[in-house]
C-alpha cells in the first residue's frame, strides 16, 4: 500500500509539473518579437493558453483516478452560484485597497487603466482567470488530491501556480531592467500569486466549483497588489488602515463561519 501511494504521488506530482510547464512554454512557441502587452503578443498567447485549457482534461483522463465522479465534477463545472460567497469574502479582504481606489478615483488620481488596451484587459480579466483557474484548480488539484489530502494540496499546489509566473521576471530583464530589481520584482510577484494560490485551492475544494476561483482571480486582477506605500497620501491614513484592518478581521472571522464544507455539497468534502 506504502509502495502504491508513493507510485501515485510521484505520477500525480510529475503530470502536475507537465501540465504547468506545458501551460508556460505555449507563450513562448510564438517568434518573441513583442513586448508581453503588444496586442499581437496578447492574442497569440491567448490563443495558446486556450488550447492548453481546452486539452489539459485530458491530463485527469490519462493520470486521474475519477472513480465515480463525472469529469466535469473533478474540474469543478457545476453550480455557478457557489462563487457569491467567495466573492464576497474577498470583496470584504479588499477594503482597503477598495477604498484607496475610490479616494484614489475622486481625486483624479487612478488613471492607471487608460494605457491598457481593450485586449489587454480581456486577458486580464477573462482569459487568464479562466484558463489558470480550470488548468491550476480544475485539472491539477484533483490530481493531487487523490495521494496528497486536503491540507498537502492547499499548500503545495500553489507552488505550481506561483513558479508559473516566475517567466514574468526573464521577460523584464530582457527589457534591461537591473538583475535585484527583476529578482525583487520576480519573489514579491511569487509571494502573492502562491497566496492567492492557496486561497483559491481553498475555495476550490471547499466549494467543489471551479466559478468560485475564476471570479476572485478576475477581482484580484482587477486590483492588483494593495500598494500599502500609497496609504500615507489618502486624506486620512490612519483611517485607511483602520479600513484595511477591519477588513482583514472582518474576512478571517467570517470565512472560519462561511468557507466549509457543511455550506456545500463538494464531492472532496465526501472523501
Amino acid at each position: 500500500m506504502f509502495l502504491h501511494f508513493d507510485l501515485q504521488l510521484w505520477k500525480a506530482t510529475l503530470a502536475s509539473l507537465g501540465l504547468a510547464v506545458l501551460f508556460v512554454v505555449s507563450l513562448y512557441i510564438w517568434p518573441q518579437k513583442y513586448h508581453r502587452n503588444h496586442p499581437t503578443c496578447v492574442k497569440q498567447r491567448i490563443l495558446s493558453v486556450l488550447l492548453v485549457t481546452v486539452l489539459s482534461p485530458c491530463y485527469l483522463i490519462l493520470f486521474g483516478e475519477g472513480g465515480e465522479h463525472h469529469l466535469l465534477d473533478w474540474i469543478g463545472l457545476r453550480d455557478p452560484l457557489s462563487a457569491l460567497l467567495p466573492l464576497s469574502l474577498t470583496l470584504l479582504l479588499f477594503s482597503g485597497p477598495l477604498y484607496q481606489q475610490l479616494y484614489e478615483f475622486r481625486s483624479g488620481l487612478l488613471s492607471d487603466y487608460d494605457s491598457y488596451t481593450d485586449v489587454v484587459l480581456i486577458r486580464n480579466l477573462v482569459v487568464a482567470p479562466v484558463a489558470e483557474e480550470i488548468v491550476f484548480r480544475g485539472c491539477l488539484a484533483p490530481l493531487l488530491f487523490k495521494p496528497l489530502g486536503w491540507t498537502a494540496t492547499v499548500l503545495i499546489l500553489p507552488l505550481f501556480f506561483g513558479v508559473a509566473h516566475i517567466h514574468h521576471g526573464l521577460e523584464l530583464y530582457r527589457r534591461g531592467n537591473p538583475f535585484l530589481e527583476v529578482l525583487a520584482t520576480v519573489l514579491i510577484q511569487t509571494a502573492f500569486t502562491s497566496a492567492f494560490g492557496a486561497y483559491s485551492t481553498l475555495i476550490f475544494l471547499t466549494t467543489g466549483s471551479v466559478y468560485g476561483p475564476i471570479v476572485c482571480h478576475a477581482f484580484c486582477n482587477s486590483m492588483g497588489c494593495p500598494d500599502l506605500s500609497s496609504i500615507s497620501q489618502t486624506r486620512n491614513p490612519r483611517f485607511t488602515w483602520g479600513v484595511y484592518f477591519l477588513g482583514l478581521v472582518g474576512f478571517l472571522i467570517l470565512s472560519q463561519y462561511t468557507m466549509n464544507c457543511d455550506k456545500f455539497s463538494s464531492l472532496y468534502c465526501m472523501m
